[in-house]
């Protein structure tokens, strides 16, 4: 299994990190909920806005939910993308 190591300065200062195996990826996004999850750091909306746009060129049927979060997002609006999408994508931009 491949495994995904990410690295942030900030998590550095704040201890150890944790690792995980990644996420299982579906062969195609056909018919399938995506969540486009923005942080409300500027600019991630406009990124999530055209990444939408190329998903629903590229799949048939895909259904996309926006989701504005925070810094951090919330717990319980994670459990929710969770519970409501089959895929996430998540944005932080300046």
């Amino acid at each position: 299994m491949d495994r995904l190591k990410v690295m942030h300065p900030v998590a550095a200062l704040e201890g150890a990190g944790i690792e995980t195996d990644i996420a299982p990826r579906p062969s195609t996004l056909d018919g399938l909920r995506v969540g486009l999850v923005w942080n409300r750091k500027r600019g991630g909306d406009a990124i999530l806005k055209q990444v939408g746009s190329m998903l629903t060129d590229r799949y048939e049927d895909v259904t996309l939910t926006t989701y504005q979060g925070s810094i951090p997002t919330p717990s319980d609006m994670l459990d929710q993308v969770a519970e409501e999408c089959d895929v996430v994508v998540g944005s932080s931009s300046d």
